[in-house]
């Protein structure tokens, strides 16, 4: 059997619904032949936000010689969202070693940014790589980990008296319960795991046999 890569085994960590993301920010720090490299992991909901903290990070330390980053979005089994710069630095010595290092962790929904200070030694490529993929891996270990989960939304008409069977179908499918319309019927709106959507909204229907409604 052919042995799983690091990104790989992070990745399968993560179940069909849920993945590892940052729950607050970590750095790290190194310094590599007189070269200054510090790292900030940041948790991220919107490419914007990862945008803003490069913005804030070329800010605060504007006189440094390279702001370097990277950032993912999404599920890491089947993400398509994500980034990388080498802001200056030779292409692909950057922006890819702290990419392949968030794809290493397992760990989306990121952003990380690596600020460098020239020392006055040149590292060349591969060192350039070496440098930002291990400050880069340090800030990303430092992050106390979270989870997020994919939801997708369910909507529910159901007289009153079903209520209670109602939430039990929602617990044992691990749905949240996001709004609650009280009238003659009751609108309840339910956040469910993207994998048990479907199995969720047969089992209502089973429940309701025509009293309630199921819709998106």
């Amino acid at each position: 059997m052919a042995k799983k890569t690091k990104a790989e085994a992070a990745e399968a960590e993560a179940s069909p619904d849920s993945y590892p993301a940052p729950a607050a920010q970590g750095q790290a720090e190194e310094r590599v032949e007189r070269s200054r490299f510090l790292a900030l992991a940041r948790p991220i909901s919107h490419e914007t936000e990862a945008l803003s903290f490069l913005k804030e990070q070329r800010e605060l330390h504007h006189k440094a010689t390279h702001h370097c980053s990277a950032w993912r979005l999404g599920h890491p089994a089947h993400s398509r969202h994500f980034g990388a710069s080498d802001d200056g630095e030779p292409s692909g010595s950057a922006g890819l070693p702290i990419l392949r290092a968030i794809e290493g962790s397992g760990l989306s929904d990121v952003m990380v940014v690596v600020v460098r200070w020239y020392g006055g030694v040149k590292l060349g490529t591969g060192g350039l790589a070496r440098a930002y993929g291990s400050v880069a891996r340090l800030a990303l270990e430092a992050c106390p980990r979270g989870e997020v989960v994919e939801r997708e939304l369910l909507k529910v008409s159901t007289p009153p008296d079903l209520m209670t069977q109602l939430r039990r179908l929602t617990q044992l499918h691990q749905a949240q319960e996001s709004s609650l319309e009280r009238g003659e019927e009751l609108t309840v709106e339910l956040l469910v795991p993207r994998s048990r959507r479907e199995a969720l909204a047969l089992a209502l229907k089973e429940l309701f046999q025509g009293r309630g409604r199921v819709w998106s």
